[in-house]
């Protein structure tokens, strides 16, 4: 590549190209300048509370549903200040939104604290659990967060979003079956991952049953994961975990904003109806997304960064009506 430091000279510089040894998906490692902004930007026009959030406590009650008497008789879910919601987009067979905190109508990187956080993914277990002793066939359960326009946030008040059908999402789909096809020895290819990385580069630390750590090959920026032993699905997390998985985030997150950061999509990942034939455990993902810029917001969710499935909005029969014309 041409050095610009050197007048434009050719230079030979290191690339590191990495296979992730589960789905075979590769990165790309860059040598050089690296992406993380020199300092943050400032959010106050971004995050100012608005007219109208329905999220905001004021509008919660009269914004939102409670869902029907046969999920559950609590109608909204509420726990600490979480509170979960049936989501309006109809995103998977069921669905909801969970709201960190009505009462605040942004919160930053260090606002988002392991209880807050803990007490969000219970409530949002809770749902999930709900769900499955409705509808049985809703096996593929995930909870995911878009934090900020930038990971394609639609609203800035901060909140998370689940999903349970039938059909799962393509890159949790991949995760299952890769991870039941894993011929590298007895037991779980996640606890032998585990087991491997512990003490090593990519180690990052243990809380309760969730081992921390970074992938080897990253499919974003900033990747953590947080792998939990002895649960295969969403449905099978206890409080304890979700408290581990909270203060675990909330730490990833403390260390992004450490380094300017302000966005990020998550996802915590169910194994589906064969989770334990497969040998999956629960998964969390992290990663960071850009800073906001001006009337900025990404198209690309986390169904898209984590999961790799298109959510659009129009069929492509819709788009071919459109563009026919113009040939």
């Amino acid at each position: 590549m041409p050095d610009l430091a050197a007048g434009g000279t050719w230079t030979r510089v290191r690339l590191r190209w990495r296979r992730d040894p589960l789905t075979g998906a590769s990165a790309r490692i860059l040598t050089g300048v690296k992406l993380q902004p020199a300092s943050r930007p400032d959010l106050a026009k971004l995050t100012a509370k608005p007219a109208f959030c329905p999220f905001d406590i004021e509008h919660l009650e009269t914004a939102t549903f409670p869902f029907p008497a046969e999920l559950t008789a609590e109608g909204r879910i509420r726990l600490g200040k979480a509170v979960v919601v049936p989501n309006i987009m109809a995103y998977a067979t069921h669905s909801a939104v969970g709201i960190y905190d009505p009462g605040r109508h942004f919160l930053d990187l260090d606002d988002l604290t392991p209880s807050l956080v803990g007490d969000a993914l219970a409530a949002m277990v809770r749902h999930a659990q709900a769900v499955r002793r409705l509808d049985p066939a809703a096996r593929w359960s995930s909870i995911n967060g878009n934090h900020l326009p930038p990971a394609g946030a639609s609203l800035v008040h901060p909140h998370l979003q689940s999903a349970h059908d039938a059909y799962g999402l393509t890159g949790q789909r991949l995760l299952a079956e890769r991870s039941g096809a894993w011929k590298g020895g007895r037991g779980s290819y996640w606890a032998a991952l585990a087991d491997q990385e512990a003490g090593g580069p990519r180690w990052v630390g243990q809380i309760g049953r969730v081992a921390w750590l970074t992938p080897f090959a990253p499919s974003g920026f900033h990747e953590v994961w947080g792998v939990v032993s002895g649960a295969a699905d969403v449905t099978e997390l206890t409080e304890e975990d979700c408290r581990a998985l909270g203060q675990g985030l909330s730490q990833v997150l403390a260390a992004y904003g450490a380094w300017n950061l302000t966005s990020f999509n998550f996802g915590v990942i169910g194994g589906g109806p064969q989770a334990h034939e497969h040998g999956h455990q629960v998964v969390l993902k992290v990663l960071s997304r850009s800073n906001p810029e001006p009337v900025y917001r990404s198209d690309a969710t986390y169904f898209e960064r984590i999961y790799g499935e298109a959510l659009i909005d129009l069929s492509p029969e819709e788009v071919a009506d459109g563009v026919r014309t113009r040939f």
